[in-house]
């Protein structure tokens, strides 16, 4: 029974859904403005261990976790129409050369209190005060 009634509000959600006069454009999806949810990975060259890109979440409205290429972070961001900006970021402090230090350091300087981050295609690319630009693409869901 419980199924049943469940396959009948679906059923009546979805009719309520379209369009009553054929031939008619449909109505354009709006663009989720909150990134609230989402995950992003670093892109980087394909060659590169995937385990040390960089790496964001947005937790929830204001508050970011992620990894850096070599310390964890977190920090906060807020909406600006169709921007992230950001706020602080904290990161823990391992030390780290070679590859994972120089990765650190492009994702800091692009990534930098005051940040801005917007969507170009399917990528979310920051730029930071200075100029420096990170990119991310979507992360697969799991």
């Amino acid at each position: 029974m419980r199924n049943a009634i469940g396959w009948l509000c679906a059923l009546g959600l979805a009719a309520c859904a379209v369009d009553p006069t054929p031939g008619t454009p449909a109505a354009p999806q709006p663009v989720r403005a909150s990134l609230v949810g989402t995950r992003w990975v670093g892109v980087a060259d394909p060659s590169a261990d995937h385990r040390g890109l960089p790496r964001l979440e947005f937790v929830r409205e204001g508050r970011l976790s992620g990894y850096t290429g070599c310390n964890m972070m977190s920090g906060a961001w807020q909406m600006e129409g169709e921007q992230v900006r950001l706020g602080a970021l904290v990161t823990t402090k391992r030390l780290c050369m070679g590859p994972e230090g120089e990765t650190e350091r492009r994702f800091l300087a692009a990534m930098g209190e005051g940040a801005r981050g917007k969507r170009e295609g399917d990528r979310l690319v920051f730029t930071g005060p200075g100029g420096a630009r990170f990119e991310f693409r979507e992360a697969a869901a799991t």
